[in-house]
C-alpha cells in the first residue's frame, strides 16, 4: 500500500516538475539574451525600435507550446513584420525560398506606392510613353525586369527600397527554381 502511495505520489508531481522545469527554462534563456513568450509584433516593434538586429526574431522563444501558430510560424511572422515596419526587404530574404518571402518582399515594395497610388500599379503599356514621376519610371523599370526575371534589370529602378526588393526578388528566381511557378511572379516562362 505503501508503495502504491509512493508511485501515486511521484506520478501527481510530474506535472508540477515539469511547469517547474518549463519555466526554468524560460528564465534561463531570458539571461542568456533570448526573447522568450513575446509576441511577434511586440518583438518586431522592439527591434525596429532599436534598430536592432534582424536575427533577433530567429531567436525568439516559448516555454511552453501553444495552440495556435507554430513557433517556426511566430518566428517568420516576426521577420515579416519587421521588414514591413523597416521598409527594408532585405529582411525578407530570412523568408526565401518559399511564398512568404516573396509575398514580404512585394508587401515592402508596395508601401513604396502607398501615398502615390497613381505612381504604382497600372497597365505596362502606360510605360510606352515617358513617364516624369519617378515612382512611376521605377514602377516601369520593376515591370519589365518582372517580365525578363533578370537582376540585371532592376539596376536602372531609383529608389532604394523598390530596387533591393526586385533585386531580392529576381536572386531568388535565379537561385531557387522551385518556386519560380509562384503566384507572385506571375506566369512562368516556359523552359
Amino acid at each position: 500500500m505503501r508503495r502504491a502511495l509512493i508511485i501515486l505520489g511521484t506520478i501527481a508531481a510530474i506535472p508540477v516538475l515539469m511547469v517547474v522545469l518549463l519555466l526554468g527554462r524560460g528564465i534561463v534563456l531570458q539571461l542568456m539574451g533570448y526573447p522568450v513568450d513575446i509576441p511577434p509584433t511586440e518583438l518586431a516593434d522592439e527591434i525596429a525600435a532599436e534598430n536592432g538586429d534582424p536575427l533577433r526574431c530567429r531567436r525568439l522563444q516559448q516555454t511552453v507550446p501553444t495552440m495556435g501558430p507554430s513557433l517556426t510560424e511566430k518566428r517568420m511572422l516576426c521577420f515579416f513584420l519587421l521588414a514591413q515596419e523597416k521598409r527594408d526587404p532585405k529582411i525578407c530574404e530570412y523568408l526565401i525560398p518559399g511564398e512568404y518571402g516573396l509575398s514580404c518582399i512585394n508587401n515592402v515594395v508596395a508601401q513604396e506606392y502607398k501615398d502615390h497610388s497613381d505612381a504604382g500599379f497600372f497597365e505596362f503599356s502606360e510605360c510606352m510613353t515617358i513617364q516624369k514621376d519617378p515612382l512611376r519610371q521605377d514602377w516601369c523599370q520593376f515591370v519589365r525586369a518582372h517580365r525578363s526575371r533578370k537582376t540585371s534589370d532592376c539596376a536602372g529602378i531609383k529608389n532604394d527600397v523598390i530596387r533591393s526588393g526586385c533585386i531580392l526578388k529576381f536572386e531568388a528566381w535565379e537561385k531557387y527554381p522551385g518556386i519560380r511557378g509562384s503566384f507572385y511572379f506571375g506566369q512562368s516562362l516556359s523552359p
